[in-house]
């Protein structure tokens, strides 16, 4: 093999073991926001945008007996 070949082939096993590390140690983390009104799908994913950069769904909270947001965002390392 020359030694393009061999460079071309570290290269390529140096950046796709570089993703791997990226997506595959990434947790995720959460958040109640709204506790104290009732959730709304638009307000909810627009707060956790704004707050984590994260999603926001509602979901009925048992403790409240309302729904409350739920944000889901990329933990920081």
């Amino acid at each position: 093999m020359s030694k393009s070949t061999i460079l071309a082939i570290f290269m390529i096993v140096l950046v796709l073991g570089m993703v791997t590390k990226e997506t595959q140690g990434q947790e995720m983390c959460r958040d109640i926001l709204m506790k104290a009104k009732n959730c709304d799908e638009g307000t909810c994913d627009t707060l956790c945008k704004q707050k984590w950069k994260g999603n926001g769904s509602c979901f009925p909270n048992v403790y409240t007996y309302r729904k409350s947001c739920l944000c889901t965002f990329p933990c920081k390392t």
